[in-house]
């Protein structure tokens, strides 16, 4: 997580570029927290776009969860909370599509 009143300056030009993708990636390495089903989860953010992020933790997780994050989704790079669903589940995490798309 972002120590509080810090900010991760985020370049909409300059993201991770991959054609078949409808957003750009910025790969990152941020703490967060997560909650699914009422109970808090913590975790890596890995990547993000405007669409999803990949969250790499561990625990028993599965495809269509319901999921809201913390991370640093807001255009400024400050933290706020994103909901979403689980869309991917790997040994590694879980990829993320969020239900409205980071302004």
């Amino acid at each position: 997580m972002h120590a509080q009143g810090s900010t991760l300056n985020i370049q909409w030009g300059e993201e991770d570029y991959n054609e078949s993708r409808r957003h750009h990636r910025f790969s990152c390495s941020e703490e967060t927290h997560f909650i699914i089903r009422s109970r808090l989860h913590e975790g890596t953010l890995k990547n993000f776009s405007r669409g999803g992020t990949y969250i790499a933790t561990e625990g028993l997780f599965f495809v269509g969860q319901e999921i809201t994050v913390a991370g640093p989704f807001d255009p400024e790079g400050q933290e706020t909370k994103k909901d979403g669903a689980i869309v991917r589940c790997d040994r590694e995490g879980i990829g993320i599509k969020f239900a409205s798309p980071i302004a």
